[in-house]
């Protein structure tokens, strides 16, 4: 068999670092083993070519797009054959971002997993019953689904005056963040504030975390750390904790930004996830 054109390592129960499963904050997504793209050996001529032809496609529509940019390439893969997607989903594997944007009542609406290949996602769409009702291939910096809904939140009142009795520092906090809130816009530099080089009592985070609220984003970063961000109800303001092994908080921030720069895919990765998969498509057509 000839070679795959990724190194391939072991995944799957105990080939991966144990990490924290269950996050505290809000609903995360999973911390799912790490997946290395593996060669489907036992794929069907036919299903490789149905899968080459997928990855062909955005090929293509990745070299005309830029990460950040708008009109992403999007496919539908909902109606591919079992054994062809399949074929896909092995090819692709699975990488370090994963989201998921709540809907009515906090209930689940998408999950967006990165493949492999940064820049590269799985948008997937389930009713109540787990039954798939949308499953998109998408390349970008960040799922369309996930910027839309963190560009729809507004409804978080940035006032100091909201904040229960024996906080300390938390109304200069809120200021602050109201201060570049009301001067956001997508693109701009991030503004940080460091909650970790902050003397801040109890009532300064539980009064944070209620003027804030929760918006409707979640996104697990295993590429810097173990780092947890969500959405607040203030539109491009964000919370963004890292966490090391122990799942010890080592650094808690709050940043007003349109996406979190340890979030999304850079251009210098997709630009490399453009090469591999050129790679990956020459194998799959010569399977």
């Amino acid at each position: 068999m000839k070679d795959f054109p990724i190194p391939v390592v072991p995944f799957g129960a105990g080939s991966q670092p144990v990490e924290d499963e269950e996050f505290h904050y809000l609903p995360m997504p999973g911390a799912e083993p790490l997946r290395t793209p593996i060669p489907p050996e036992n794929a069907a001529p036919t299903d490789l070519a149905a899968a080459a032809a997928v990855v062909e496609q955005l090929l293509e529509a990745m070299k005309r797009h830029r990460p950040g940019a708008g009109d992403s390439p999007r496919f539908s893969v909902k109606a591919m054959a079992p054994g062809a997607l399949a074929a896909l989903n092995d090819s692709l594997g699975q990488g370090e971002v994963s989201a998921v944007v709540n809907g009515a009542n906090g209930a689940p609406a998408w999950r967006a997993q990165e493949t492999a290949f940064a820049g590269v996602w799985r948008v997937r769409l389930e009713d109540e019953r787990g039954a798939t009702i949308e499953d998109i291939l998408e390349a970008g910096d960040m799922p369309a689904v996930v910027k839309d809904a963190a560009a729809k939140a507004n409804g978080a009142r940035l006032d100091a005056s909201l904040l229960p009795a024996g906080v300390m520092n938390a109304p200069a906090i809120v200021s602050e963040i109201r201060h570049h809130a009301q001067r956001f816009k997508p693109g701009t530099p991030a503004h940080v504030v460091n909650l970790s080089l902050l003397p801040l009592a109890p009532a300064d985070h539980d009064g944070l975390a209620a003027v804030l609220g929760e918006g409707p984003v979640a996104i697990l970063s295993r590429g810097f750390g173990n780092c947890r961000i969500t959405a607040t109800r203030a539109r491009g303001v964000w919370r963004v904790r890292y966490f090391n092994s122990m799942n010890t908080m080592i650094l808690d921030t709050i940043e007003v930004v349109d996406f979190p720069e340890s979030a999304r895919a850079g251009a210098e990765d997709y630009d490399d996830s453009v090469e591999r998969l050129g790679d990956l498509l020459r194998w799959l057509q010569e399977g």
